[in-house]
């Protein structure tokens, strides 16, 4: 016959197996059964530093030029506007300079030493155009060259030319200079020849008048281009040729 079945005892009244854990049967545990590791807290985040002074210094430079730019521009605006109107309502002109005379009182000419002593009596004649401006002239200096080689010089004298108004100062000039053998040769070689270019310059710082307004001290320069026949001592030299400019320079 064939095997019987084998049945096992089962003992009354024992309890039933126990239930396997939550976490065998794929349950996720509970929110309170979760326990989190202990950690510290997280440190304050630091206050946050001022800013540094150099900004504050930079932004306040940036302000002061700032400023002074719009202030630099007001000025320059008002002092155009100014200058316009002045010069629709006075009509300003360009003085005239002028050489009359060139008397030589010393011109010695050491060929040993290479060196020109000289001395030169300048009349000058200045002419104002203008019907309602004044010129004031504070002093300056004069200067005589040849070839570009200035040879002696003197000072222009203080004064006030008036509207309209012609003045004829006398001006001194004397000097010593040490020239080479070529500009010496030359100079020797023009004067036989009786044509001896010279060139009379003045700077003179001189301030203009509106009216009642005296503007601020600008410079005059003047330079006259002769030509002399020669430049012997105790004699009045001869001009052959007369050319003069000026120009007022801001």
């Amino acid at each position: 016959m064939g095997d019987y079945h084998r049945i096992h005892p089962v003992t009354v009244g024992s309890p039933p197996p126990s239930a396997p854990p939550e976490q065998a049967r794929g349950k996720k545990p509970s929110h309170d059964q979760l326990q989190l590791p202990v950690t510290a807290p997280a440190p304050d985040a630091p206050a946050p530093l001022p800013p540094p002074r150099r900004r504050r210094r930079h932004s306040r430079c940036c302000r002061c030029v700032c400023w002074t730019l719009l202030a630099v521009v007001i000025l320059v605006v008002a002092l155009g506007a100014t200058a316009g109107i002045l010069y629709l309502v006075f009509r300003p002109k360009i003085p005239n300079f002028k050489v009359d005379r060139l008397t030589v009182t010393r011109f010695d000419v050491n060929q040993t030493t290479m060196t020109v002593t000289d001395a030169f009596d300048v009349d000058v004649t200045a002419t104002n155009p203008n019907k309602r401006i004044g010129i004031y002239y504070d002093g300056g200096e004069v200067t005589a060259s040849f070839n570009g080689t200035q040879m002696c010089r003197g000072d222009f004298p203080a004064l006030y030319q008036g509207h309209r108004t012609t003045v004829r100062p006398r001006i001194s000039l004397a000097g010593e200079t040490r020239l080479d053998s070529e500009v010496v040769g030359q100079l020797l070689q023009q004067q036989q020849a009786g044509f001896v270019p010279l060139t009379v310059s003045a700077r003179v710082p001189i301030r203009i008048k509106f009216g009642a307004i005296k503007l601020w001290k600008m410079t005059g320069k003047a330079d006259c281009n002769l030509v002399v026949d020669n430049l012997q001592a105790g004699t009045q030299l001869r001009i052959r040729s007369n050319s003069c400019s000026f120009k007022l320079k801001i």
